[in-house]
């Protein structure tokens, strides 16, 4: 058994302290910050008047921005996409008035607006734009979202709008200064019809009616910000009030669902008065709204004093949904919350620097997720979400936490796992060698210095040095501008019975032998089975520790570093039986090592394989998903249908026996996880075709009308009956992603109708998509998932190239580079990878082929692994009939 209680304070002690000097990022200058726009002219203040079209396709508007000419200039620059320009004025603070000529350049998103004489002398002014723009589909800027309702017994077709502006959108709906080093404050009015709710970053300051039956809806003056937070919501909508510390709050959902935002009201309340106290600073706005949101966005947006939500990711019920749904719910708001002071009160300078943001939310997030709701295990998931990171910064085109953004176009290339939950991961690892009160001490510093400000990873890293006393940038910084990270061999021998462990490091990574050969300074925390644990600091050198007896040896215990562990085949086989003895955090780390090690040829299927055989009687749902994804990966790399069916097979005796403990309904007294691991295993094995698995599936989905599929496992029935679906099951998803007046039956009509496997129940379901009969962004995804979910792979990529550009033509813009990988990222063939490149060079621009490369790269690492693995995995599989 092994007794290790991990202490995170000595462990990153061990690793800040001996970290090699780098050489840092200058604290925050305006002037040198990055970006497209001079910043000889600032904004200082935005009054924005917004007149939506009735048919919510257009929009006509003013800006009148307030500005601050530092020097001479011939004119003024700034962005604007998609919007057409009526008049361009200038007016002095003598009252002198210039028109102004405005050049547009698409490509660049910008406008130069030029005076007919003399330059622009330096002063403050007025600038009056009265333009018009587009009122799109898709979540850019201000845009529809298409929705039902049930009203008296029938489907009631809606509209309503909302705004998505981060990173680069809100160029669409006003000219500005659209990067994040410009703050303002902002006014905003929206004339909209008299029945109608429109929500704001501010309180309403005035409503005015108009002869017309339409109202003008006045908001108060806000607190100056970065244009990416602006935010406006209209349409009818439902509000659930509360309020906590003096703040005002507001929760607007579509008619007929507030009461399923009392959940979220709950945790608002809990993590708001909770943040209040750990920054030290008080939440700054009179009111926080947060409005659920019928479609549009996937996630949730930060929008100051006015956070946006996909509803299916916001509401909870708790006589209907799953604890999973109560989890994501308060995950999420937990982020979006914590964003209103790292990202909000204080904003990076620059997208380089999107960790401060995001990592720091993503850290934030899990603390208060475990503080408040510890029986949840978020730390294991959040050790699974590490996982996805080390996997993606494992790879040829992977990138340090904070890399360069040169172009604020490729702003989204970064918002991805390693900005996020490896930049969380580094912030767990600081605060754990400073100490809670040291390491909140340098955040309360932080906030409190730079509030309304912009800052890089510099400024956060000079006010923990103030608080610990210590050179905080001169030990850290390597470890957000270095990408990559090590794997740590561990070897053991045993003289006169006692352990010698040998320690060396490389870089890890799974397919890029031309990585640099990089180092880094690697605590590294070895456990005996007794207990006894040694820590030590790993450089470049090997090292020695020596340990009382000879047996198992674990590296990385409790799961505090971030790098991988590789074993010797002795020391390995030790620990395949002592799997199921080790604490969670354990267990799932050395499975998901060793399957990276699959990945990366260091060693072979079979190793990983006989630690999922000894999981025995596995009941932790995290580890599930792992084991369940890991299968599945290499399934998908098996071409013959026969050994498909040998490997299907034996993926169903590994599960048969944990699903035996589960079953399909809940049991008095069982852990609230049990139904999530319930979850997890009816997908994988009806994925397998377990015979029995998928009767039943579909018999509780027939007896659906008389008594409704219980919600913890409805997802994984509704997938597993798609799979197998028929004319008639088809007809009858179908009708329920139709009749779905909620976000989340939608996401699981269509899950399940991605699942067809039937060619011709696919390819009608393929030109559905081509309609309208989905918003744009939903008929995209659906379309280039298809053959990931039901591994017709082929048939989904060969439709998407015949129908590529009425395809492009529904994606958003910043959607387009994303269609030709997502849709064959299910390939294993490295040919594949070299027709996707090609085809998103003649088809796309530059800018999509960052995406493109990390799709290919990741099928020529399915397609090395499959030539290696996919023999062992099938004779490991032909080779236990059955499993004890």
């Amino acid at each position: 058994m092994y007794r290790v209680r991990i202490d995170a304070l000595t462990l990153a002690a061990t690793l800040l302290l001996c970290i090699a000097s780098v050489s840092a990022e200058p604290r925050f200058s305006f002037a040198t910050t990055p970006g497209k726009l001079p910043k000889d002219v600032v904004p200082k203040h935005y009054a924005l008047r917004i007149v939506p079209a009735a048919t919510y396709d257009r929009f006509d508007a003013e800006a009148l921005i307030d500005i601050e000419v530092a020097r001479p200039v011939r004119a003024i620059v700034v962005n604007a996409a998609e919007l057409s320009f009526k008049s361009v004025r200038l007016r002095a603070g003598t009252g002198d008035e210039t028109n102004l000529t405005p050049s547009f350049d698409p490509q660049l998103e910008t406008v130069t607006l030029t005076p007919a004489a003399a330059p622009i002398a330096p002063g403050s002014y007025r600038l009056g734009i009265e333009y018009s723009g587009k009122i799109g589909k898709h979540p850019q800027g201000l845009y529809q979202i298409a929705y039902k309702e049930r009203e008296e017994g029938r489907l009631v077709e809606k509209l309503m709008l909302a705004t998505q502006m981060e990173p680069v959108q809100a160029r669409r709906l006003f000219p500005g200064w659209d990067e994040p080093v410009f703050r303002a404050s902002f006014e905003i009015v929206a004339v909209i019809d008299a029945s109608l709710t429109a929500v704001s970053n501010m309180p309403q300051s005035r409503v005015e009616l108009r002869p017309d039956g339409r109202k003008e809806v006045s908001f108060a003056r806000s607190v100056p910000m970065p244009t990416y937070l602006v935010g406006l919501f209209v349409g009818e909508m439902d509000l659930l009030e509360d309020s906590v510390d003096g703040i005002r709050l507001g929760i607007h959902t579509v008619k007929g669902k507030r009461e399923r935002a009392r959940y979220a009201m709950e945790a608002t309340k809990e993590l708001l008065h909770y943040y209040n106290d750990y920054f030290g600073e008080a939440y700054p706005l009179v009111k926080l709204d947060q409005i659920a949101l019928p479609g549009g966005i996937g996630g949730a947006m930060e929008n100051w004093g006015a956070i946006a939500y996909n509803e299916g990711r916001f509401l909870y019920d708790p006589g209907g949904d799953s604890l999973r749904q109560k989890q994501g719910v308060y995950g999420i708001i937990a982020h979006e919350i914590a964003h209103q002071w790292f990202g909000n009160l204080v904003t990076m300078a620059w997208w380089d620097n999107l960790w401060l943001n995001e990592g720091f939310a993503s850290w934030m997030a899990g603390k208060a997720s475990a503080r408040f709701n510890p029986r949840w295990g978020t730390p294991l998931r959040d050790a699974l979400w590490k996982d996805q990171a080390l996997s993606e910064d494992a790879r040829r085109t992977t990138h340090p936490i904070q890399t360069p953004v040169e172009n604020d176009a490729r702003a989204m290339d970064v918002f991805d796992a390693v900005t996020y939950a490896k930049g969380a991961a580094v912030l767990r690892m600081l605060e754990g060698y400073l100490g809670e009160d040291v390491f909140r001490a340098g955040v309360r510093g932080y906030v409190r210095a730079h509030r309304f400000s912009n800052t890089t990873t510099a400024d956060f890293w000079h006010h923990l040095s103030g608080a610990s006393r210590q050179d905080i940038g001169k030990l850290v910084a390597g470890w957000t501008e270095q990408p990559g990270y090590p794997v740590v061999k561990v070897l053991q021998r045993c003289e006169n019975g006692a352990a010698v462990v040998t320690l060396a490091q490389e870089r890890f990574t799974l397919n890029d032998p031309k990585a640099p050969a990089l180092t880094w300074n690697v605590p590294v925390i070895l456990a005996d089975e007794a207990g006894t644990r040694r820590t030590a600091l790993l450089e470049r050198d090997p090292q020695e520790l020596r340990f009382g007896r000879c047996g198992a040896m674990l590296a990385n215990a409790g799961d505090t570093g971030y790098y991988r562990s590789q074993y010797d085949e002795r020391n390995f086989r030790l620990l395949v039986p002592a799997l199921k003895r080790l604490p969670a955090s354990d267990r799932l780390r050395l499975l998901s090592d060793t399957f990276a090690l699959v990945q990366a040829g260091r060693v072979d299927a079979t190793r990983y394989l006989a630690l999922v055989e000894n999981l025995g009687a596995e009941t932790d749902r995290t580890i599930w998903d792992h084991v369940t994804g890991s299968l599945r990966f290499l399934s998908d790399l098996i071409d013959s249908p026969g050994d498909q069916a040998v490997f299907d097979r034996y993926v169903v005796r590994l599960l048969d026996t944990p699903f035996a403990s589960v079953g399909w309904d809940a049991r008095p007294g069982e852990p609230a996880d049990a139904a999530l691991v319930r979850r997890s295993l009816i997908e994988a094995l009806g994925r397998a075709g377990h015979e029995a698995v998928v009767r039943e599936a579909q018999s509780r989905f027939a007896a659906r009308a008389g008594k409704p599929i219980d919600a913890a496992i409805r997802p994984a029935v509704l997938n597993v009956v798609g799979r197998y679906a028929g004319e008639a099951t088809y007809e009858a998803l179908l009708q329920r992603m139709r009749g779905a007046i909620d976000m989340t039956d939608k996401w699981e009509a269509q899950a399940a109708l991605r699942q067809v496997r039937d060619p011709s129940l696919l390819r009608r379901l393929m030109e559905l998509m081509l309609t309208d009969e989905l918003p744009p962004s939903d008929a995209v995804f659906n379309l280039t998932h298809i053959g990931d979910d039901n591994g017709r792979v082929e048939l989904g990529w060969q439709f998407v190239l015949e129908h590529l550009p009425a395809i492009l033509a529904k994606a958003s813009p910043r959607g387009r580079p994303h269609v030709l990988p997502d849709a064959a990222s299910a390939f294993n063939d490295a040919a594949r990878a070299d027709e996707l490149i090609a085809l998103t060079r003649l088809h796309l621009d530059a800018t999509a082929l960052y995406q493109a490369e990390k799709a290919a790269d990741w099928i020529r690492l399915k397609a090395s692994v499959k030539t290696r693995e996919a023999p062992r995995a099938i004779v490991r599989a032909q080779a236990r009939p059955r499993l004890d």
